[in-house]
């Protein structure tokens, strides 16, 4: 079993994510199904990332990935729930606060920053102001917690960039985390804009499979970056 989900992790997890957009696109006849295959997504990938069998050399930090994983799974149920998106939000929050501890864990803050995340840190600060001013109308006192989110998402987006300074993850970060990062930031983008504007004043058909494939990315970028991160031998 174990051979297997190493083996074909990945596949079934595309293959899963590929039948919850087509039951989106069927509509909500095929709500359950849609249900299901959405809260399958992160446990199969924290099944895979925890088959793997780690290089002798390899760094710890599993569990971290790991809680970041679960924290994701929690949104991903509670979200389902519009009573329950702030629960679901500090569930989501919990991942991006443990990729962050992992990514420093990879290369301490400590350590001398690139030109890269310094101008990364720029365009992330102005982008957090965008949403600020474009959603606070509409969001009312949850624009704080909002913003706070976004703050710890685009944190663990630059520490995405900081983590390639270690020789170990430096081609892993440019290829999977630091753009996994981007489609997280977009999938998370578009959920707020949908959820608190466009939903209400001029409804986009299908926008939730934007998020989802978004969001799928994002997942699968970051997983799969983990899983070379843990199992590449020097």
């Amino acid at each position: 079993m174990k051979s297997i989900i190493q083996k074909w992790g990945i596949t079934v997890y595309i293959l899963l994510l590929s039948v919850h957009l087509y039951a989106q696109v069927l509509g909500d006849n095929f709500s359950s199904l849609q249900f299901i295959t959405k809260i399958l997504l992160l446990p199969l990938l924290m099944l895979f990332i925890g088959s793997q069998d780690l290089a002798s050399n390899a760094p710890k930090g599993k569990w971290f990935v790991l809680i970041a994983m679960f924290g994701s799974f929690l949104g991903d149920v509670l979200l389902t729930y519009n009573n329950l998106f702030i629960v679901g939000m500090v569930a989501f929050m919990t991942t991006h606060v443990f990729n962050i501890l992992m990514f420093n864990k990879i290369n301490g803050l400590g350590q001398v920053k690139s030109k890269k995340f310094m101008g990364f840190l720029v365009l992330l600060g102005v982008f957090c102001c965008f949403i600020f001013i474009q959603l606070k109308g509409a969001m009312g006192s949850l624009i704080y917690p909002v913003l706070v989110y976004m703050v710890l998402i685009c944190t663990a987006a630059l520490m995405a960039i900081h983590a390639g300074g270690n020789t170990r993850g430096a081609l892993i970060s440019k290829i999977f985390w630091f753009p996994g990062m981007l489609f997280f930031i977009s999938s998370d983008t578009i959920l707020a804009f949908n959820k608190f504007d466009w939903s209400i004043h001029h409804p986009i058909k299908n926008i939730g499979l934007v998020t989802m494939l978004t969001y799928g990315i994002a997942q699968l970028l970051l997983a799969k970056g983990y899983q070379l991160y843990f199992t590449k031998k020097d």
